[in-house]
């Protein structure tokens, strides 16, 4: 698709989606080296697209979360700043709640677990407000809030926090999905910082699989715009 998208001219903005979504599809199949050259090709070709300015945003947000996967932080810091500072531009506050939870993420991952509480909690709010288009988002923003505040002896809040991203989860995902392991992961950690020790490890056996680590907020879709008849059959 993107080999005849080329040969036709079609403008920067279209082939620019065509390699996001080659960018996703080989980061979901693990294969960093071609997801993260995937993902640089699409960039160039949407930084300077009037029209493609969310997807851009959305791009660069996760390419972030591809970095952050491999512990690749200063990267991921980078990215998630300039997807950040776009977003900031727009009027998606579901996607600008996104931002938030990967940065708070980032946060949490760096131990700055006060920084990582108060940006997951702004997140929340955003995401809140956003209705059902932030539902998913508000997942993770409630997963990272749990871990957070559990890091700062306030694992009651926390618990709290992880159990409302379950009933969320139970809503969106199927039981043995990844996305509801991830969760199941933060309400077993909450009750284990809570004492609840056997309620800990029955959570921690259910037969949910899940990887050593997990977005804990979705990556957002890209709008491809009008395409051609020849293109739009793929999508």
């Amino acid at each position: 698709m993107i080999d005849l998208a080329e040969r036709e001219h079609f403008p920067d903005a279209k082939i620019g989606y065509l390699w996001g979504r080659l960018a996703s599809d080989y980061a979901a199949q693990a294969d960093f080296a071609r997801a993260e050259d995937a993902y640089f090709r699409s960039l160039r070709l949407l930084r300077n697209a009037p029209e493609a300015q969310k997807n851009y945003a959305t791009l660069l947000d996760n390419l972030s979360v591809l970095y952050l996967a491999y512990n690749r932080r200063a990267e991921a810091e980078q990215y998630l700043t300039r997807g950040f500072a776009a977003r900031r531009k727009q009027d998606d506050i579901a996607a600008l709640g996104v931002s938030q939870v990967h940065l708070a993420e980032l946060a949490l991952d760096g131990h700055k677990f006060k920084r990582a509480e108060n940006i997951a909690a702004e997140a929340k709010a955003n995401l809140t407000a956003a209705g059902d288009s932030g539902r998913v988002g508000l997942i993770g923003a409630r997963v990272t809030l749990a871990y957070a505040r559990c890091e700062q002896h306030k694992c009651a809040e926390g618990l709290r926090d992880a159990e409302h991203a379950m009933d969320l989860a139970r809503l969106v995902y199927p039981a043995d999905s990844l996305p509801a392991g991830h969760v199941l992961m933060a309400v077993g950690f909450a009750r284990w910082k809570t004492g609840d020790s056997e309620e800990a490890e029955r959570q921690s056996q259910k037969p949910v699989r899940f990887p050593r680590s997990f977005p804990v907020a979705p990556l957002l879709h890209l709008n491809p715009g009008k395409l051609s008849p020849e293109l739009r059959p793929g999508f």
